[in-house]
Order: structure tokens, then sequence, then C-alpha cells
């Protein structure tokens, strides 16, 4: 369903919860860039959304998202305004003007946080993405599959420094652009994979900023009824799977120290009990930075690059990867992810085996969305 409209105080909660289911247990917490995104409208006034049709031709699209250590963040919440700074670097190497913002990662903090970037810059936000969802690589993104140059990299903070960088190829430019946002603080704003509106379609992933809003909205109308009856909605409305309500009996970390990328540096599995209707059966749920996989007796209930969110029963809120712990209640929801994800090529970039595990790709039984 799109979102025909624009982002302002009244609606960006919703947006944000959408954006944590999204998340996949990653991202960052959206909540926490809801202060950013509620100032930024304040301030400059609603940010429209916009189809890639009520854009001219030769005008630029910008993908933009934070970089960061997530603790650090949260100190340091900064301004939104470094998208101002970015925009002028972008329009000033391309020699075009910048039709609209795009947000690179909507799953989690960087949903929200691409509105208050919107605002600050004086553009709308594209009805798209370049994940769908979490992904923990700057080179993960639907672009880097379409052949869409990384570089240049343009880099900013709060406090007024860019930073461009070029590199030959996305995972270069993964380790350049954290590098610059260590010197930053650990924190700052990114854009790369820059395109003009004609190299768009196939690029990125659209209507992904509906879909969040409309996810928000449905947790918004389950307000007060049982998590699991919330679940099970989501699962009927976008094409799911409520994979079981279960207790988590065990967590434990998975060394692996001989990893290199951003992708398979954070390893843990979660053993998950079922309870009521589910009693008997056990589930291993193996998580990184999100969410990877589920499997019952062996098989292969759900995997990356489908997006697999854990709730909590007793709040109804998504937990993240970093807070399972043990005794606590949960129901495991499993969407379709877009449809571009499953392509060969697309999945040795995203799939199970891109984060460390050995199994492939198993799609969720359900009709795409």
């Amino acid at each position: 369903m799109r979102f025909d409209g624009q982002f302002d105080t009244a609606n960006l909660a919703a947006f944000a919860r959408g954006c944590d289911v999204l998340g996949a247990g990653g991202g960052g917490p959206a909540g926490q860039a809801l202060p950013l995104a509620l100032h930024a409208v304040a301030e400059h006034g609603p940010v429209p959304v916009v189809e890639l049709s009520d854009l001219a031709a030769d005008e630029l699209v910008m993908p933009c998202a934070y970089l960061g250590a997530p603790e650090v963040i949260v100190e340091r919440i900064g301004t939104g305004r470094e998208s101002l700074g970015i925009r002028r670097q972008v329009e000033a190497h391309f020699g075009r003007r910048v039709g609209a913002l795009m947000c690179t990662e909507v799953g989690g903090f960087n949903g929200p946080g691409s509105v208050a970037l919107a605002a600050h810059a004086g553009l709308p936000l594209l009805d798209a993405d370049g994940m769908g969802r979490a992904f923990p690589g700057v080179e993960q993104v639907a672009m880097q599959v379409a052949g869409i140059t990384a570089s240049p990299s343009v880099l900013a903070d709060e406090h007024g420094r860019v930073v461009m960088v070029q590199a030959e190829s996305g995972e270069w430019l993964e380790r350049l652009a954290r590098n610059v946002t260590t010197a930053f603080g650990d924190r700052g704003v990114s854009s790369e994979y820059v395109m003009t509106v004609e190299q768009v379609p196939g690029a990125v992933l659209p209507g992904t900023i509906s879909r969040a809003m409309s996810i928000g909205r449905v947790l918004d109308e389950c307000a007060g009824t049982a998590t699991t009856a919330a679940v099970d909605r989501l699962a009927a409305e976008f094409g799911g799977i409520r994979l079981a309500e279960c207790r988590i009996s065990r967590v434990q970390a998975v060394k692996n120290g001989a990893s290199t990328t951003v992708a398979t540096n954070s390893r843990r599995t979660a053993l998950l009990e079922g309870v009521h209707r589910d009693e008997g059966r056990w589930l291993r749920l193996e998580a990184g930075h999100e969410y990877h996989a589920v499997l019952e007796d062996g098989e292969v209930r759900a995997t990356v690059p489908d997006i697999i969110t854990v709730f909590d029963v007793h709040t109804g809120e998504p937990v993240p990867v970093r807070e399972l712990r043990y005794g606590l209640r949960v129901v495991v929801l499993a969407l379709p992810c877009p449809p571009l994800w499953r392509s060969p090529e697309a999945l040795r970039l995203v799939g199970p085996r891109a984060f460390g595990l050995a199994v492939d790709y198993s799609p969720l039984a359900v009709s795409d969305v």
C-alpha cells in the first residue's frame, strides 16, 4: 500500500515502529532517531514522500545513512544537518541538482533518521531504499547488485566537516568510510551510490517507505491486543509467517575470530522452547548484527534475506539481537524480502553464506508483497 503523503509530527512514531520490524533485530532502534526527525520536521516543515515519476530525468537521487557505533549515536544524537553539507558536495561534484534524498537502509535507526536528513537538506524523500530491511555492510545494497558505482562516498559530521572518498569497490568503500567515521568520533552520515533518476529503476527497492509506514499503522491499530494477535495480523497482511511463540532457553556467543568483514564479525545462537500452542517445539535462532536464520529439527524455517523479527510478548516491541537473553518470552515472525534479493547474484551478497552460515537460502512459502 502506497503512503501517499508526507512525514510530520503526527505519523513519524508509527513509521519508526514499522522500521524496527524491518530492522530484523539490527539497524539500531528507530526510536532513537525519532527525536531527530520530530525536531527536523518541526523546524523545516513536513517531508514529502515522492515517487520516481515525480522527479526530472536528469536530477540526482542521493542515498544517505548514519554510520557509527550505536552506543555513540545514543550519546551524540547530532543535528541531522549533515545532509546539507553532503548535498552541496554531491551537487558540486556531479554538476547536477539533487532531486530527492533516499534512505539507504529503511530498517531501524536510518528509517526515521532519513526523514531528519531530508528535512534539513530541503529535499523530498523517495519512496524506496537500498535494502528493504537492515544489513550491516555498506555494499549490501540493491545498487551494488545493479552495478551502480559506489564512489564517491561523501561523509559529514555534525560540525560541518565533509570528506569525499573514492574507492574501486563497495568493500573498499566500506573499509575507508568506517575509518573516516572513526575519525569523526564514531558517528557520521554518508552518501554513496549516487544515481541519476534514469539509473534508479531496477537499482533500488521501491515502496519500502510505504511498507514501513503500513506496518507501523497495523501495530498502532493492534495496540492493547495480545502480541501474538498483532503478529498474526502482520503475517496475514504482509505475506509472512508467525513461526512460534517461545521462551528463550539459552543464548551463546559464537567465536568467529577469523572474520574480516562486518557481515560476519558478530555471531550468536539462541535456543527457543515453544510455549502454549507451540509447546514441545524447539527452534534454533542464528543471529549476527541481525537475525539470520531459524531452524527447527534440523530444517530451515526462515533465512536471510527474508526478514526475521522477534517480538517481546509482554511489551509487543521488536527485540534487537543484542537484547536477547535467557527467559525472555517472544514471538518470532518471518516476512518475505523484496524479490530482487532472491537472484543468485544478490544471494552471494546477502544470503546466509554471506553471513558465515553453512546453509542455503530457503524462501518462505508465501506470496510476494
